[in-house]
């Protein structure tokens, strides 16, 4: 791949370029299909890609947030739907330990997808250094058709339930499993795959994030990266990584049986 076609390739899905829009599938497999292996960790970790929805939000204001910024609040009156042009989001859970539900990117549509429930199930921080959203607030929405906006929201809300049932079921893995599935859904989600297998995956994602994303302890999350690193599964580190999917795949699934 040539240094022109690589960088075309990071404006069309890369979270930390203004204006991408991310494809799970390009962004593991660069257009061909995924393999069923694959196909079963693209989910927890993409909140929603809607097509089409990118020239419907054309219209919408645009708005900006710098790193740590809150886009919105847990339990705060949920009035705003937030589709993201760029940049990485956190949602935290409402929980006593830091814990991260999923992370959102560049097609992703966060906010008030629970209709009736009044109020943010989660607040949404912004983890790269900008991040820009084009937001439908009370009045663009009443501007919108109600079957559209239904149709959005449903969509919206029915990828975060299956991102949160995933990151459920992680729970009951042993602590190298669920990072070798965070990876791996993180490097299909954001990644970039590379002539040897290899993905690439770059994003402003610490071990304090991660241990976040799994619920386990940083020191802990800090040793079991380092094993990987360690077996050759994990190279790189504070957020430049380069990731083996079919070790990584073998790697959950052998520390998930000697775990039983």
């Amino acid at each position: 791949m040539t240094a022109a076609a690589d960088a075309s390739h990071l404006r069309t899905i890369h979270p930390m370029v203004r204006g991408g829009i991310a494809d799970r599938h390009a962004a593991l497999h660069n257009g061909a299909p995924p393999s069923p292996q694959a196909e079963t960790l693209t989910d927890a970790t993409a909140v929603l890609v809607i097509p089409g929805l990118h020239e419907v939000a054309s219209s919408w204001p645009v708005r900006t947030y710098a790193k740590g910024d809150r886009l919105y609040q847990v339990d705060a009156p949920a009035t705003t739907l937030f589709y993201l042009e760029a940049g990485l989001v956190a949602l935290e859970l409402n929980t006593p330990k830091p814990r991260i539900g999923a992370l959102a990117g560049p097609g992703d549509m966060v906010g008030a997808l629970a209709t009736g429930c009044g109020t943010y199930l989660e607040s949404a921080v912004a983890l790269s250094g900008e991040v820009a959203v084009r937001v439908l607030d009370e009045r663009a929405q009443a501007e919108l058709p109600a079957p559209d906006l239904a149709t959005l929201v449903a969509a919206a809300a029915g990828a975060r339930l299956a991102a949160l049932t995933q990151a459920l079921e992680d729970g009951e893995h042993p602590v190298p499993a669920r990072l070798a599935r965070a990876f791996l859904r993180l490097g299909s989600r954001f990644g970039q795959t590379l002539a040897d297998g290899a993905v690439r995956l770059t994003l402003p994602v610490t071990h304090d994030t991660l241990a976040a994303m799994v619920g386990a302890a940083r020191e802990t999350t800090t040793a079991v990266v380092a094993d990987m690193r360690r077996l050759g599964l994990v190279e790189g580190t504070r957020g430049s990584y380069r990731l083996r999917p079919a070790e990584l795949m073998d790697y959950a699934l052998e520390a998930t049986l000697s775990a039983q």
